[in-house]
């Protein structure tokens, strides 16, 4: 008889099976860490998430944890169920004890009740606009989205900004917002703390810094032609596995864009972006919104506000890609960006922002999922 691997009470014939296990075992128990699996509405989206195989188990634990999630919403839809017939049969006894009553005015109560039944379709009706909005809102449709070209975006590697593929949601573009006349970067002084730093390495256009935590690093950036060229390069442009901290490519610090957005890797060490996973959990989210983003010419402060999960998108995947919003045109773009972000955000609300802040947003990996990311928003202060 050959050799059995046990994890739990499950028993596995070969090591294979064994390794997917014990891979099945880490991911159920990051997100049971991260997330609140009793709440039906976190229940709802990781049932999702998997059907919809954006999470992917391979072996009996993991289809074991998605038969918990559907015992869990089976369980909250009986008891809504049961509580709904209660306050009918309650509503049953009453209407008997009341038939004399009822009786006498049974001509108005059908007046009523036709209007109480159009009122109650018009109710239902717009719930259901709602659902639509928001449905629209996560799909991205209401945002222009025209730099996806096909290629998968590998690690924290920003999409590349070749724009040969038109608006691909079929959507006009939005007039461009009359802007402020162009500030040249010449006609600006480097602050003297970052003068050396800027001799070494020109590429520099700053520093980020959180309070509490291990990020405390230069900030790079290089043009579109290598956008990710410090995806594993250090501030010496010497070969480094963690990389450096680098701005989008695409991305204007000094005419400033809307949103900002900074990427680094997740190290398991916690350096560079390794300990933004902290933020997942309520309390550490909470003691740790303040940070600085200084650029090589002024000193800016930050608070975040949100915390989401996302992944990385192919051509043909019709949804939100928040690597890709720089700038709002008008307020609806940025209106429908916020809902986006909202419907990604796992702590942590948009509401504090509004249209005309502007944006910084710290992107990471983050393996609850293939092609995951973790990315922090934070509103300017």
């Amino acid at each position: 008889m050959g050799k059995k691997y046990k994890v739990g009470d499950y028993e596995f014939d070969t090591y294979e099976e064994y390794l997917a296990a014990k891979e099945d075992v880490r991911k159920i128990d990051y997100i049971t860490k991260a997330m609140d699996i009793t709440d039906i509405d976190v229940a709802v989206r990781l049932y999702t998430l998997i059907r919809n195989k954006e999470i992917i188990f391979h072996s009996e634990i993991g289809v074991s944890f998605s038969w918990y999630l559907t015992d869990l919403m089976v369980n909250h839809s009986r008891n809504m169920l049961e509580e709904k017939h209660k306050k009918e049969r309650q509503a049953q006894q009453g209407k008997r004890l009341k038939l004399a009553g009822m009786a006498c005015i049974a001509a108005a109560v059908c007046c009523l009740g036709f209007y109480g039944m159009n009122l109650w379709q018009e109710h239902l009706e717009k719930l259901e606009y709602e659902r639509l909005q928001d449905m629209q809102h996560m799909t991205g449709h209401l945002i222009w989205d025209p730099f996806i070209d096909g290629t998968r975006v590998d690690l924290d590697q920003p999409p590349d900004t070749d724009d040969d593929s038109g608006a691909g949601s079929g959507q006009k573009k939005t007039p461009e917002k009359k802007k402020k006349p162009a500030i040249d970067p010449a006609d600006l002084a480097i602050l003297k703390q970052y003068e050396d730093l800027y001799k070494q390495n020109k590429d520099m256009v700053g520093w980020l810094k959180i309070d509490g935590t291990n990020v405390n690093y230069p900030v790079l950036q290089t043009g579109t032609s290598d956008p990710a060229y410090y995806l594993h390069m250090d501030f010496n442009k010497k070969k480094s596995d963690s990389g450096s901290l680098f701005l989008d490519a695409r991305n204007d610090f000094v005419n400033r864009d809307t949103n900002l957005i900074i990427y680094g890797h997740n190290m398991k060490d916690s350096s560079m972006f390794g300990g933004l996973h902290n933020y997942m959990q309520e309390d550490y989210f909470k003691t740790h919104q303040k940070l600085e983003f200084d650029t090589i010419y002024e000193k800016t402060k930050y608070k975040i506000v949100a915390v989401c999960l996302s992944k990385v998108r192919y051509q043909d995947d019709y949804a939100f890609r928040y690597y890709n919003f720089l700038n709002a045109d008008n307020k609806e773009d940025f209106n429908a960006y916020l809902a986006n972000v909202q419907q990604l955000a796992v702590v942590g609300q948009v509401t504090d922002i509004s249209y005309g802040d502007e944006l910084l947003t710290l992107s990471t990996c983050n393996n609850y999922t293939e092609g995951g990311r973790l990315f922090l928003i934070a509103k300017k202060e």
